[in-house]
């Protein structure tokens, strides 16, 4: 049933507000192809789950691994233009997390922690330990990797952080105080849209009510926003929360010292999409950083 809603939201004039704030944004439809560098998708088991995983570029290097986490409702193809790019120079991997792609169903409902304990043992199992990791997260996929930062802070694993239109820990909270329960139209499907991730009604049945996000430390942090209106179909709610959306990104830059902001002026929410080699700037200079 949750499938069906968020087909017929994105066939709608909701496409540019609910899909592309909490989701990716449609990147199976526009995502860019490349040549695949020696990585054939692989199935990782951890906690229970049968998890796909895909990693690319030599393992041998001794520069961090890129770790890409992609939005809900995004399989971890959305990112292979980005991994192909990045695999002559680093070692990628990409993953579904339980509910997306081809990995398995989540069997209860899943916090944020539980998300950042799977992405630990899927790394685990990656021996990424010497060299560390660069997360580079997408939306929902931000939130979880700034998350990681935080609560494996004392491991020095994390080099290097990239904010992708990172999804704000307070999101949900603020929404729901914005637009009322009787609103109607795009508004009360994008509120819908909010509730079903404090209920875990989701695909990844998450529950984010209460997620907070503490420092990361004296790690370089890239946070990247879109510069195109998202929330421009909301009539009465767009411009503030546009407003909230650009206050949560400036937010992240708070959990380092060593933060700085870059705005996508010709992107909205799928940056990695609209501006491809924006994204590959940013993320081969975190990965610069980190090294």
């Amino acid at each position: 049933m949750r499938a069906r809603f968020v087909a017929a939201l994105i066939r709608g004039a909701a496409l540019v507000v609910v899909a592309a704030l909490v989701a990716g944004c449609g990147s199976a439809a526009r995502s860019r192809s490349g040549t695949s560098r020696a990585g054939l998708p692989q199935t990782v088991h951890v906690s229970g789950y049968s998890l796909t995983v895909r990693c690319t570029g030599s393992a041998r290097t001794a520069r961090p691994t890129i770790v890409l986490l992609s939005g809900v409702t995004q399989p971890l193809t959305t990112f292979t233009f980005i991994q192909n790019r990045l695999s002559s120079e680093a070692r990628v991997c990409s993953y579904d997390r339980p509910g997306e792609g081809t990995s398995s169903n989540p069997q209860t409902e899943q916090t944020l922690t539980d998300s950042v304990t799977i992405l630990h043992q899927v790394l685990a199992r990656l021996d990424v330990a010497s060299h560390g990791v660069v997360l580079v997260g997408h939306s929902l996929g931000g939130l979880i990797a700034a998350q990681y930062a935080a609560q494996y802070r004392t491991t020095h694993q994390v080099r290097a952080l990239v904010l992708l239109d990172a999804t704000p820990p307070d999101l949900g909270t603020r929404v729901l105080r914005l637009i009322p329960r009787q609103a109607r139209g795009p508004a009360g499907q994008f509120r819908s849209w909010i509730v079903s991730f404090r209920s875990g009604e989701d695909q990844e049945r998450l529950l984010l009510e209460g997620a907070s996000v503490r420092g990361i430390g004296k790690v370089p942090l890239i946070v990247v926003r879109h510069g195109r209106p998202i929330f421009a179909g909301l009539a009465g709610y767009g411009r503030r929360l546009e407003q909230l959306w650009w206050e949560g990104q400036r937010a992240w830059l708070r959990l380092s010292p060593l933060s700085q902001m870059v705005v996508a002026r010709r992107s909205g929410h799928p940056i990695y999409l609209d501006q491809p080699f924006l994204t590959l700037r940013v993320i081969r200079k975190a990965l610069s950083e980190a090294s």
